[in-house]
């Protein structure tokens, strides 16, 4: 049989399967049980059963190539080895979060806590408790996995237990972030997210909002603000969207439809993060537009908006923005900014994108690989463990999860660090397990999407 071309795996994935909701269709057929249904009972034992498990294996796989394999070249940077640093974090994902995610759950009482923890995305804005969070509890574990079978280090079979375990972490996490006994990703939820629906919250963006759909000055003004805060949030966490999350949509009385966007700007978890000491832990956006007839708005499982057709913000008539000063300031302290707070929040983020640069710039390529390495490894769990009290300097480093260094790096991702820093080796193993869907084997014996 001829393999299939990078095309072919492009166009389908394991060319068979579609992109967007009919290949969500197309994959759940294929599975043999209900693991994608966050109904209560199935949150309850301690871990997944063997066809659970290896479905939901099989089912991340088809979500990883719909979120990200058709956009793999996002990993390419000039200055920052983000695919080094993808790739060696997720090594130390695969051996760390099992371990992680017990503690969480421990910390919080048990499986009702961690559904707790996940409701915070339905009360609160300015929070890293979203959407992208908690597919960062799940995807990253199983591409991490794929990494470590890829490069030898592993097989598919190793670790099933403390895999079977840890992914109930996640589904308990969404469950809570939906609210609901449905399913589990965005792709089996006609790529919406409005978790603020029935919050409060947007009654207050409408009773907050600003119109300018005819002041062209006050309109330059706040997508200048979108704009900037947007490119110093990607820049700051090393070229990756974990700054960045979307909520919605929410299509509004009046016919606008609403995006809530939050930009993350500051966290003192991170060294490099000074630059930005005196701006707002998060400003969030309450994006208000005036499509044209037809036009479809979606959020994805990366907390990210598309539309059909594109070119969306055009279209943008009114924003109510907010600011949320540090991670744990409380959720009634948000304020909403005024029109001259925006200008001098939009002028710091793009000075201190030059200062960024001129940073990493400085930094020598192992710096810049153990920087991304850190915020990956623990910026997809930080959330969680601040909330379950397990933030702390020792705990971070008891759970392999503060990163300053090579040296501190667990085994697994030691014996990763020199594979995947030759040349291509990491930009050769990337498509392999987000393109091809090589990393999503099962753990059990037969593959329920193998090609029949």
């Amino acid at each position: 049989m001829t393999a299939p071309t990078i095309g072919e795996l492009l166009a389908r994935y394991r060319t068979r399967f579609a992109a967007g909701s009919p290949g969500h269709d197309e994959i759940t057929t294929a599975l043999r049980g209900d693991v994608l249904t966050l109904s209560a009972p199935s949150l309850e034992p301690s871990s997944l059963d063997a066809v659970d498990l290896d479905d939901l294996i099989a089912y991340s796989g088809w979500n990883v190539w719909d979120m990200l394999g058709s956009r793999a070249t996002e990993g390419e940077s000039g200055l920052i080895p983000r695919q080094e640093y993808e790739t060696i974090a997720g090594v130390a994902q695969f051996a760390a979060y099992p371990d992680v995610f017990a503690r969480i759950t421990e910390a919080v009482g048990g499986a009702d806590g961690v559904v707790e923890l996940g409701a915070t995305a339905r009360r609160e804005i300015g929070t890293k408790v979203n959407l992208l969070h908690a597919w960062c509890c799940c995807m990253p574990l199983l591409t991490g996995r794929g990494f470590t079978t890829g490069l030898g280090l592993a097989s598919p079979a190793d670790r099933g237990d403390a895999l079977a375990t840890a992914l109930q972490f996640p589904r308990r996490l969404y469950r809570g972030l939906w609210g609901d006994e449905g399913p589990m990703f965005a792709t089996g939820r006609g790529y919406r997210a409005p978790l603020l629906a029935g919050s409060g919250w947007l009654e207050r963006f409408r009773d907050d909002v600003t119109w300018f759909d005819d002041d062209r000055e006050r309109a330059a003004t706040r997508r200048s603000f979108n704009a900037m805060t947007q490119l110093f949030a990607f820049l700051l966490h090393l070229d990756n969207r974990l700054g960045l999350a979307d909520s919605g949509p929410y299509p509004q009385p009046d016919g606008t439809v609403l995006v809530v966007r939050d930009h993350f700007l500051h966290d003192p978890a991170y060294p490099w993060f000074e630059v930005s000491a005196d701006l707002p832990h998060a400003v969030t956006q309450a994006l208000f537009f005036r499509p044209p007839e037809g036009m479809r708005f979606t959020v994805n499982d990366l907390s990210t908006t598309f539309t059909d057709p594109g070119d969306y913000l055009p279209h943008l008539a009114g924003t109510a923005v907010y600011a949320r000063d540090r991670w744990d300031t409380p959720v009634g302290d948000v304020r909403l900014l005024g029109e001259d707070e925006l200008e001098p929040i939009a002028t710091a983020a793009r000075t201190r994108n030059a200062a960024l640069y001129a940073r990493y710039a400085r930094m020598s390529r192992d710096e810049l690989i153990m920087a991304g390495v850190q915020m990956y490894t623990l910026d997809f769990v930080l959330p969680f463990l601040r909330l379950a009290g397990l933030a702390d300097e020792p705990t971070l480093r008891e759970l392999g999860l503060r990163l300053p260094d090579r040296d501190a790096l667990g085994p697994l991702a030691q014996a990763s660090y020199p594979l995947l820093t030759d040349a291509g080796t990491a930009g050769e193993l990337l498509p392999r397990v987000l393109i091809a869907g090589e990393g999503f084997v099962p753990v059990h014996g037969d593959d329920p999407v193998a090609a029949p």
